[in-house]
């Protein structure tokens, strides 16, 4: 199934374009960065992130929380640095007027980095070593807890239709509209995860459990499937779900 856009499951983008060799096998020479500046949007948000103002599942609400025009016009990591920009100004660790001025003064290459001998570094600061080590060491979201999963493998269930975010309307939420209010079946437990519903507006990990659910694509898109036999697995929490009663 190639028509799915990896921002939202949206039709209109046309097919995934997957290279192949003569022997039709699926060709990996996709760059990790296509630019250099895309590793260094990377680096500056992890290294920004390590200031401990806000976490993971913040960062990813607040890209959702691009203008729609934004939103559907930027490419991957220009999304990143938009919404990296916008909580820095929400932070208070700069100020619309600082990032204008040094946007002013990179046009006119009148500037260079201040790093005199009386330049001091936020003590949270990562430098370039603490981001390697940063993603090497990745971020965990399991946690122990002493909570029994509802569901087990081959329970047939049905995903809620909408939005399952309780306390803010129309806010963070890791189950993607294309999923919305459709079959699929348990086919494994994979524990207690941080909630990013909750986690994403400051209430908390509040763990719960999370399994990986199986659906076919027929049950997805329908007749856009190219294979109405392929199927797609997706992690979801256990509110996401509800018991299918036939």
């Amino acid at each position: 199934m190639n028509r799915i856009h990896d921002m939202g499951g949206r039709y209109g983008y046309g097919k995934i374009p997957i290279p192949r060799n003569q022997n039709n096998d699926i060709l990996d020479d996709e760059p990790v960065f296509k630019y250099p500046w895309h590793s260094k949007t990377l680096a500056i948000t992890l290294a920004v992130g390590a200031l401990g103002e806000w976490n993971l599942d913040t960062s990813r609400h607040s890209r959702e929380c691009l203008p729609p025009k934004d939103y559907m016009n930027f490419s991957y990591y220009e999304k990143w640095l938009a919404a990296l920009t916008n909580l820095m100004v929400e932070k208070n660790l700069i100020t619309v007027n600082e990032i204008k001025k040094f946007v002013q003064l990179l046009k006119t290459k009148e500037y260079t980095l201040p790093l005199s001998e009386n330049f001091e570094l936020d003590s949270r600061t990562w430098l370039s070593k603490d981001v390697i080590n940063g993603i090497m060491a990745g971020g965990p979201s399991i946690r122990q807890t002493d909570i029994k999963p509802k569901y087990k493998i081959g329970d047939k269930i049905k995903t809620v239709g909408c939005n399952p975010n309780k306390d803010i309307p129309g806010g963070h939420t890791r189950l993607p509209s294309y999923v919305m209010s459709k079959i699929g079946i348990i086919s494994s437990y994979c524990g207690t995860h941080v909630f990013p519903d909750k986690n994403a507006h400051n209430y908390g990990e509040t763990p719960l459990p999370v399994y990986t659910v199986e659906f076919r694509c027929s049950e997805l898109w329908s007749s856009a499937s190219e294979n109405t036999d392929d199927i797609i697995c997706l992690d979801l929490w256990e509110p996401y779900l509800k018991n299918l009663t036939l």
